[in-house]
């Protein structure tokens, strides 16, 4: 990635010591600096970030909506661009060969990138169960996105310019169990009906 096209990356976390150095290590690859934004972990989440060389800072937690945008306005990003990326996810190698080849080549009309999302379940990729992998505003010219603000299935928006969706995704494979995943859904179910 040469120097004009430089990512920052923003990664928020709590309680994410099994999953923060595959992340950042992925990160690494194709960003120039990678910021933490913690709710208060009380396990290695922190120490591991720092460790690595990440920029750790922490936040009280309300939402992932504010906590983003909290993020996006606070955080000293010096990069062309900015990616959001969860803990528990990392770029494939295809896609970080891609961010290095495509990302230079486009021109200032395209302010933002849509990418595509496997999801590893229990160590098995969902290839059921929904139409085609998710392309989500995961990568944008800094300064160009909001975070829209909802309780649930909050994103990014972009304020102005075009998105292109990229042709390689990244992964979203947490690593902890079924009764883990369970409950995690259980508390976005009790979310839904609160809003």
């Amino acid at each position: 990635m040469n120097k004009k096209n430089q990512i920052s990356a923003i990664v928020l976390t709590f309680q994410e010591e099994l999953h923060i150095a595959r992340c950042i290590k992925s990160l690494q690859r194709v960003c120039s600096e990678i910021f933490i934004v913690d709710s208060f972990s009380t396990d290695k989440t922190c120490e591991t970030a720092k460790s690595l060389g990440a920029h750790v800072v922490q936040h009280e937690y309300i939402n992932q909506a504010q906590q983003f945008q909290w993020a996006l306005d606070t955080l000293p990003c010096k990069g062309d661009w900015v990616m959001r990326l969860d803990a528990d996810e990392y770029l494939t190698e295809e896609l970080i060969n891609e961010l290095q080849e495509e990302l230079p080549k486009l021109n200032h009309e395209y302010t933002g990138c849509y990418i595509l999302r496997d999801i590893v379940f229990l160590g098995k990729n969902l290839q059921h169960g929904r139409l085609k992998p998710p392309a989500i505003l995961r990568l944008w010219r800094n300064g160009a996105v909001y975070m829209e603000q909802r309780w649930m299935d909050e994103r990014c928006v972009l304020k102005y310019g075009k998105a292109v969706t990229l042709t390689n995704r990244f992964v979203d494979h947490n690593l902890n169990g079924l009764t883990w995943w369970t409950q995690k859904h259980n508390n976005y179910a009790s979310r839904e009906l609160a809003v």
